[in-house]
C-alpha cells in the first residue's frame, strides 16, 4: 500500500496523469481545436511582432502589438484589392475566350451541337444544377465557417496578446490554490508545447517566404502577367498547410491558360508540382529539423504519420507533438529554461 501511495505521489506519476488528463479534455472539444490553434498560431506571431516593434521603437509593449496587428491587417487589405479585381479580370477574359473559340471553330461547335441534340438535355441540365447547388452551398457554407473561425481567431488572438502578462499573474495564482501540483504541471505542460509550436510556426513563415520567392522568380521566368500580385496569393495562401499549394493552383492555372493557353498553364501546373515537392520534402524537414534539433529522418516520418492522422493540420503539429512527448519523457530536452518565452 505504501508503494502504491508513493507511486501516485511522485511527480512524474502526477506529471503522466495531468498528461492524461489533458489529452482527454482535448479530445472531448476536439471541434473547437482549429479555432484554439488558430489562436495560438496567431498569438504567437502577435506577441512575437509585437516585441519586435518594442525593440526597434521603444514604445510600450500594448502598442506595440497594436501596430503589428494593424499593419499585418491593412497589408492583407491591400494584397487583397490588387488579387480580386484581377481574377475577376481574368476570369471575364477566360469566358470570353472560350465563347471566342466556341464561335470561330465549326467542327467543335458541330459536336457540341450533336452531342447536345443526341442527349436528353433538360435531364442533364437539371441534373448538373441539382449538383452545382449542392456543392455550391456546401462550399459557402465551409467557406463562411472557416472565415467565421478565422476572425474570431485574429479576435481572441489580439485581446490574448494586449493583455499577456494580466493573463499571466491569473495564471499563476492557480499554483497557489488547492491543488497547486496538478496546476503547476497543467502550466508546465501547456507553456512547452505553445512554445515549441511558436517555433514551428516561425519555420512555417520562414517556407513560406522562400516559397514566395521561388515563385515570384518563376512567374516572371514563364511569363505570367502581374507576377509581384500572383506572388502576394501564393504568400497569403502559402500560410495554409498543404492545402495553400492546392488551392493557389485553380486561380495560377486559369490566369496561365487566359494568358498562353494550355502550354503555359501546363508549365505552371509542373511548376507549382516541383515547389510544392521542394518544400515537403527538402525545405520542409530540414529546416523543422534545425529547429526542433530532431534528426531530419525522425523529423520526416514526423511529418508523414501524423499528416496521416491529423490530416493537412498534421505538417504544423507533427514535429511539435513529437518533441513534445520527447521532452515530457526526457528523451530529447528541446524546450530548455523556457520560463515567460512563451505563449
Amino acid at each position: 500500500m505504501e508503494d502504491i501511495k508513493r507511486w501516485w505521489l511522485n511527480d512524474r506519476t502526477q506529471m503522466y496523469l495531468t498528461l492524461i488528463f489533458m489529452i482527454g479534455v482535448i479530445y472531448l472539444f476536439r471541434s473547437f481545436m482549429p479555432t484554439i490553434l488558430l489562436i495560438i498560431i496567431f498569438a504567437s506571431i502577435g506577441i512575437s511582432g509585437g516585441q519586435w516593434v518594442k525593440k526597434w521603437t521603444k514604445l510600450p509593449y500594448i502598442f506595440g502589438v497594436t501596430i503589428f496587428y494593424i499593419l499585418i491587417l491593412f497589408g492583407l487589405f491591400l494584397i487583397i484589392s490588387f488579387v480580386a479585381p484581377m481574377f475577376y479580370k481574368e476570369g471575364v477574359s477566360l469566358v470570353h475566350s472560350i465563347i471566342h473559340a466556341y464561335e470561330h471553330s465549326p467542327k467543335i461547335a458541330n459536336q457540341i451541337n450533336e452531342y447536345l441534340a443526341k442527349t436528353n438535355l433538360d435531364d442533364k441540365i437539371t441534373s448538373g444544377l441539382t449538383s452545382v447547388l449542392h456543392v455550391s452551398l456546401q462550399t459557402i457554407q465551409g467557406l463562411w465557417k472557416g472565415i467565421t473561425e478565422t476572425v474570431l481567431a485574429v479576435l481572441l488572438s489580439f485581446v490574448y496578446a494586449v493583455s499577456l502578462n494580466p493573463l499571466k499573474k491569473f495564471g499563476r495564482r492557480f499554483q497557489t490554490s488547492d491543488f497547486p501540483r496538478f496546476f503547476t504541471n497543467i502550466y508546465e505542460l501547456a507553456n512547452k508545447f505553445v512554445y515549441i509550436l511558436g517555433q514551428i510556426i516561425r519555420v512555417q513563415i520562414v517556407i513560406d517566404l522562400v516559397n514566395t520567392s521561388l515563385s515570384v522568380i518563376g512567374f516572371i521566368v514563364l511569363g505570367m502577367p502581374s507576377a509581384m500580385v500572383l506572388g502576394s496569393m501564393v504568400l497569403v495562401l502559402g500560410l495554409i498547410p498543404v492545402a495553400g499549394v492546392l488551392i493557389s493552383m485553380i486561380p495560377l492555372t486559369i490566369v496561365a491558360f487566359s494568358a498562353g493557353g494550355w502550354v503555359l498553364a501546363s508549365e505552371i501546373l509542373i511548376f507549382i508540382l516541383i515547389i510544392h515537392a521542394f518544400e515537403a520534402y527538402v525545405l520542409h524537414p530540414k529546416l523543422m529539423a534545425t529547429r526542433s534539433e530532431l534528426p531530419v529522418f525522425v523529423t520526416f516520418i514526423s511529418l508523414i504519420v501524423m499528416e496521416r492522422i491529423l490530416g493537412p493540420w498534421g505538417l504544423i503539429l507533427g514535429v511539435p507533438i513529437v518533441a513534445f512527448f520527447l521532452d515530457v519523457i526526457k528523451v530529447h530536452a528541446f524546450s530548455k529554461n523556457v520560463g515567460d518565452k512563451n505563449v
